[in-house]
This record gives C-alpha cells, structure tokens and sequence, in this order.
C-alpha cells in the first residue's frame, strides 16, 4: 500500500503531476498512510499553520486510526478535553491508546461514571489494567501530550473524578505506600489512577 511504511515515500509520487496528486489523496490511500514519522519528527509541522497540516486533516478525514489519535491530542491541548474525546470517538474501542485517553479525560472533565465504561472497554479489549502495559501506554500517552506542548497548568484539578464503582474503583492503598521506596507505578493497584493524575498535571 501506497504511504504504508512513512508519508515520505509520498513525495515521489506527488511530484509525478497531477494523476500522482489524484493517488496520494485517495482515501485509501489517505486512511492506511504512516503518519507517526511526521508526528515524531515534524510535531510542529502538523499543527495548525504547519507545513503537513492540510495533508494530516485529511488523513484524519479519511479515518487514518493514528491520525485521528494524534488530532485528538493535539485538541486536548488547544481547545480542551471535550472535543479530544469527540475526535477520539471513531477509533474507540478498536484502538488502545485512544480507548485509554478517552477514558483518562473523561476522569479530567469529572466524567467518572463516562470514564468507568471506557476503562471497562478497554481491559475487555486490549490490557488488564493492572499490568505492566498500562504503565507504557500512560507514558506513551504523556509523552505525546508534552511534544505538543502540554502547558502543565492543572487545569482540570477541580473537576478530576476517578471512578469509584463496583468494577472500577479508586485504589484504597493509594495514599499507604512510602513514595521513597514505591516509585508511583510499581503498585499494580494504583497505576491507572497514576496515569490519569499526571496526565491531569500536565494538561
């Protein structure tokens, strides 16, 4: 597939007239396209007033999984949680990452009840919650988040509400653990709240 491997390898193309234009934007095209080395190498470069961020929009048009994760980010930043979580929505609950984020800025807005069911979806989906691939995807999740420019303000301390029901519930061993010795993360009991705390911190 055209665009697979990286969207450099579009450049070729593009520059073959106007029949290699037609085939670079063909939504096929467009939704299997490799965006992650423009995101990771170029992030200034997506965003709004850069160079591929025509091409990206597209690719998010298009249904580009990682693309749609990537905007989703980005928004959280510039216009906040709530349209994050709409931007997210098509790649839910096919998608771990944007399972988790989704579910982790519904914790931000207060939505715990909201949040609950994405946490569920997600463990059902993909990973237990508890495991050590949550940990990764959390870092991966704010790492992504800082590369764009997380402001960390705390805008969201107020509001944040992590679930407290029969299926997900807030860590009662969270605050009983010597930080000097328990580096935030090793208990498998409090992870995902940790993850959604630093995320909150940063946003």
């Amino acid at each position: 597939m055209v665009g697979a491997d990286s969207f450099y390898y579009l450049g070729g193309i593009l520059r073959a007239g106007k029949r290699g234009y037609a085939l670079v934007h063909e939504p096929s095209v467009l939704r299997k396209c490799n965006v992650q080395p423009m995101v990771t190498f170029a992030t200034c470069q997506i965003c709004t007033g850069g160079q591929f961020r025509e091409f990206f929009i597209k690719c998010v048009t298009a249904g580009n999984t990682n693309a749609i994760y990537y905007e989703g980010l980005y928004a959280a930043l510039i216009v906040g949680p709530e349209k994050c979580i709409r931007i997210l929505q098509p790649n839910v609950p096919n998608h771990d990452l944007s399972t988790l984020a989704v579910g982790i800025f519904n914790v931000c807005i207060g939505n715990d009840k909201e949040a609950s069911k994405l946490f569920q979806q997600f463990e059902a989906n993909h990973y237990d919650l508890r495991s050590d691939a949550i940990v990764g995807l959390g870092a991966d999740l704010e790492w992504r988040l800082i590369s764009f420019g997380a402001p960390y303000m705390n805008r969201y301390g107020a509001s944040f509400k992590f679930p407290d029901d029969e299926v997900i519930k807030s860590p009662s061993c969270l605050y009983g653990h010597d930080y000097t010795v328990d580096f935030e993360g090793s208990c498998k009991n409090c992870r995902l709240f940790w993850i959604c705390c630093n995320i909150s911190h940063i946003l």
